[in-house]
């Protein structure tokens, strides 16, 4: 349906900061009703521990999408037209994007990691709990077509590992953060496979 179809990227940012927030507040409602915070994994961490965790957490993402960069341009798996028009141009779109990718690295980590982990693990184990919940948030990024959804789900991987290795969510959701900022605002378009490469 949305083939060919012209996205208007500032009523998009915004309709997505909105169901993001919504998301990620009441996953904070219900995740801390009976235990607080530290019932989503909002431990904290010694700054250094933190800067470190946040720091290895974005390489690694980063990794992640230079990795299908190169396999995509190798291969010729271009990215979708959507997500093309979805990345920001102009100052004020930018500036935006930059509160979408707040929106989203908390909204999205408290959801993904700090809530469905913890409650599904005592049902379907760790290991089961962290599969699923890493291969669900791919699956929500399929407007990014084949390549963005495995991308994704590597990348959702990558920051439950952190969450867990870590003992915080702290690091992921700032990490989440900046890799969002870094990918759509400082690198966008480079980073973007198209069908001529």
């Amino acid at each position: 349906l949305i083939k060919g179809a012209v996205i208007e990227r500032i009523p998009a940012y915004w309709s997505s900061i909105a169901s993001l927030w919504l998301i990620g507040t009441a996953c904070w409602f219900v995740g801390t009703r009976a235990d607080g915070p530290a019932a989503l994994g909002l431990a904290g961490l010694p700054v250094g521990s933190l800067l470190g965790w946040t720091a290895g957490l974005t390489g690694a993402g980063l990794g992640v999408i230079g990795l299908f960069h190169w396999f995509g341009s190798r291969f010729g798996s271009p990215d979708t037209t959507l997500l093309r028009q979805l990345l920001p141009e102009t100052r004020e779109e930018k500036g935006i994007f930059l509160l979408l990718s707040v929106a989203a690295g908390s909204g999205e980590e408290l959801a993904y990691r700090g809530y469905v982990i913890p409650v599904l693990s005592p049902f379907l184990g760790l290991p089961a709990a962290v599969a699923l919940s890493t291969a669900v948030f791919g699956i929500m990024h399929g407007y990014q077509g084949i390549m963005g959804i495995l991308r994704t789900t590597l990348m959702g991987g990558v920051l439950a590992w952190g969450f867990l290795a870590s003992g915080s969510l702290w690091p992921a959701i700032l990490a989440h953060t900046l890799i969002d900022m870094l990918a759509g605002v400082v690198l966008g378009e480079r980073l973007l496979v198209r069908e001529t490469e």
